[in-house]
């Protein structure tokens, strides 16, 4: 970072930079990668740029690094003298160890406590558009068949992409990557281990139905020690005929509760999802199974340091409102304060 960047200069890419850095730093991931590097570039500015590649939804390397140099102040913050060729940014994105890259992920956790929610979705590694697949649907169901058994189809692969969050303030903390279809009750655990220094945090863990597994309960009620708040199956089957006793015991704790019903916090896991494919691309542009991984960290990296961005505009903005209005009401107590001490003073004289 350049120390002599004026404040006012500070663009939205800048402040996309700084959280991005900021994590790094908490991280202490190290500026370069071996001992012997030439250190042309850091490691820390080669992590900004590939996050920035992600909030253009992926676009190509050689693409990203011709729009370079029209990010003059970007580069002038991450103290880059000089555009690197688009091969350098996708050797250090396959060099870089996966423990590293997803690690960065819990620089952006906060220090207070937090409910945590975890669910799954999938990215598309298709690059053909929607009208091309039905047509080539259409010509297919147009075509005769031929006699004897039929050809087995090959089915369209996606990546199976498991996240656990921060519900309250909606930020990533781990994922779980894989190709092709996943059971989510056996991907729970894996995907949770990755935040596990963050354990003493966390208020509660939700989930949907489909982590409801005896294994899954025991999990938080005995490992994490939170509040557990995955969704039962098969509600209305009494709770003798329930199979696991953590799974039980969670069922008759429903059934007791009485009042108020219980936010549904789970949804924001669906919002940071819609959020994720909405601003970041639903689609996967690296080919091989290691490059597409790599890829959706990075895009979580980036929806991190960009939800930082909106948390910091509303905190900012209510902030200057509540300070507004603590100014005018200390203004009026010192007025009504001062008045009362004049009284004093004039009735102390025998003034009336």
């Amino acid at each position: 970072m350049n120390p002599t960047m004026k404040k006012k200069k500070e663009t939205f890419l800048i402040r996309f930079a700084k959280n991005i850095i900021k994590a790094l730093r908490l991280r202490q991931v190290r500026l370069y990668g071996h001992k012997f590097s030439k250190k042309t570039y850091t490691l820390h500015q080669h992590i900004v740029l590939l996050a920035l590649r992600e909030y253009h939804k992926g676009m190509g390397f050689r693409r990203f690094c011709e729009l370079l140099p029209d990010y003059s102040l970007l580069l002038e913050y991450i103290g880059l003298s000089q555009i690197p060729h688009f091969t350098t940014l996708h050797k250090v994105s396959n060099r870089l160890k996966s423990s590293v890259v997803e690690g960065i992920l819990l620089g952006f956790a906060r220090k207070a406590r937090f409910r945590a929610g975890i669910d799954s979705t999938g990215m598309s590694l298709q690059h053909s558009t929607y009208y091309y697949e039905k047509r080539l649907e259409h010509f297919r169901k147009a075509k005769k068949k031929k006699p004897g058994r039929p050809k087995k189809r090959r089915k369209k692969k996606h990546q199976y992409t498991s996240i656990f969050a921060d519900l309250d303030k909606m930020l990533i903390l781990s994922t779980k990557l894989l190709r092709g279809k996943k059971s989510d009750n056996k991907m729970m655990i894996p995907t949770i281990n990755k935040a596990k220094e963050l354990f003493n945090q966390i208020i509660s863990n939700d989930a949907d139905r489909g982590y409801d597994a005896e294994y899954n309960h025991e999990y938080n009620n005995e490992v994490m020690n939170v509040e557990d708040q995955i969704k039962l199956k098969n509600k209305d089957v009494p709770v003798r005929k329930t199979k696991g006793a953590n799974r039980k015991m969670a069922k008759t704790k429903a059934r007791k509760k009485r009042g108020r019903p219980r936010k549904n916090h789970r949804n924001k896991v669906e919002t940071i999802m819609f959020v994720l494919k909405k601003v970041f691309g639903e689609h996967i542009t690296a080919t091989k199974a290691k490059g597409q991984r790599q890829q959706g960290r990075f895009r979580m990296i980036a929806f991190n340091a960009y939800r930082k961005l909106s948390l910091l505009f509303i905190e900012h903005f209510y902030a200057t409102e509540n300070l507004r209005f603590s100014r005018n009401l200390c203004l009026e107590n010192a007025h009504i304060f001062s008045r009362i001490n004049l009284l004093e003073t004039f009735s102390f004289q025998g003034i009336s």
